[in-house]
């Protein structure tokens, strides 16, 4: 029996340049929605904050661990607010 032989077919990924450039836009939407997140979560790290004082024992340190995960999240959510003014300021 003879086998047949297969062509491998080439595949070329088309780039277009619309697409690999795309920007990002910052809007008054985006903008908002990221300051009333900011503020929610600044909210939460000063209320587990005051309760691991407060508290004692096993929830001290549960709410000890949830204001510094708290915190990480409300300077991320800093980082992206300024990141979203600087692009608006520059679109000017």
């Amino acid at each position: 029996m003879v086998k047949k032989k297969v062509k491998k077919k080439k595949v070329e990924k088309k780039i277009n340049q619309s697409s690999s450039k795309k920007m990002v836009r910052s809007s008054a939407k985006k903008i908002n929605m990221a300051l009333r997140r900011l503020i929610f979560f600044l909210i939460l790290f000063i209320l587990s904050w005051i309760l691991s004082y407060v508290s004692g024992g096993f929830f001290q340190n549960l709410f000890k661990l949830l204001a510094i995960l708290f915190g990480f999240v409300s300077i991320a959510l800093i980082i992206v607010l300024l990141i979203l003014v600087f692009l608006k300021v520059m679109k000017k």
